[in-house]
């Protein structure tokens, strides 16, 4: 076996590698995409020097292995995208790949992620086996552009900087050591495919939701819906979900919206299907903290 850097020389291999196994649930790896436009997105979010980039394990010239690895250094955080394996000696492949990817980690990453298809049994003893610890489930809901109803209402406002310790606090409480800081959905949000919504309730925040459009991909991720607790119960998480969709789709080229949210969190699952999302894939998490060096 031959384990190197992802290049340019076998970029296409390996995104009809992944496109080709994500397709199976017993492979599927939660962080990609399904189809080959949506995983070249995928690829060229996580360009190392910041991202790391990914790791592809060849027998005789065919791929037989590969894994991602995305960084956030001040999080001290990566987020695993594999191993992704097609060989008879799964185990193998996937333990030298996650091998080579820890020796070159960087000293500040401290807490590692995994998230896959509760089908992905390799994945899942692979977890156990290398001490990580069950998360929280999640499912994958998608909305497609012809199934979408728009809601006419006044939109939601852009951020402002005059709510931002509410914001800052809010998003603090509501997903705490998430891989995105509010600090850093501030600065995202000026970028054009990039949203920042709030909802201003009696003078004070009461909600907001952060949502990208990828051109690349044609789709949109929603990335975060927050609602103030005492405010819930109201129709805020849905007027802020009906106006990101509305800004997404204002984009021609969009074809549908994408999130992800924890199994246990029942309103939030209703609040999407009512909204039309459909339900995917089903997705388990593990974590592991450790000082690697």
């Amino acid at each position: 076996m031959n384990i190197i850097s992802l290049g340019e020389a076998n970029l296409h291999e390996a995104i009809r590698f992944v496109a080709r196994l994500n397709q199976d649930r017993e492979h599927n790896i939660s962080y990609f995409g399904e189809s080959e436009k949506e995983i070249a997105a995928d690829f060229a979010a996580i360009q190392p020097p910041e991202g790391y980039g990914y790791l592809a394990c060849s027998e005789n010239g065919v791929l037989i292995g590969l894994l991602g690895v995305e960084l956030d250094l001040e999080l001290g955080r990566c987020w695993l995208l594999g191993p992704l394996v097609d060989y008879r000696a799964w185990d193998s492949v996937a333990d030298a790949l996650y091998k080579k990817a820890l020796a070159d980690l960087p000293q500040v990453i401290d807490d590692q992620e995994l998230f896959f298809d509760t089908d992905n049994t390799n994945l899942d003893q692979f977890a156990v086996r290398h001490g990580f610890g069950s998360s929280t489930g999640a499912v994958t809901l998608s909305l497609d552009r012809t199934s979408y109803q728009q809601v006419l209402h006044d939109d939601d406002s852009g951020f402002n900087e005059r709510f931002a310790n509410q914001f800052i606090a809010l998003h603090s409480r509501l997903f705490p050591n998430t891989y995105y800081s509010a600090e850093q959905l501030i600065e995202k949000a000026v970028d054009m495919d990039k949203r920042l919504l709030i909802h201003i309730t009696d003078g004070n925040l009461s909600g907001y939701i952060f949502i990208e459009a990828r051109e690349s991909s044609q789709d949109g991720l929603i990335e975060f819906i927050g609602v103030v607790e005492e405010q819930r119960r109201k129709g805020i998480g849905k007027h802020l979900l009906s106006s990101g969709l509305n800004w997404l789709f204002s984009f021609p080229l969009m074809m549908k919206a994408t999130l992800t949210v924890n199994t246990p969190n029942l309103p939030a699952l209703r609040l999407y299907e009512s909204m039309g999302f459909k339900t995917g894939r089903i997705s388990r998490g593990y974590r592991k903290r450790e000082h690697l060096k």
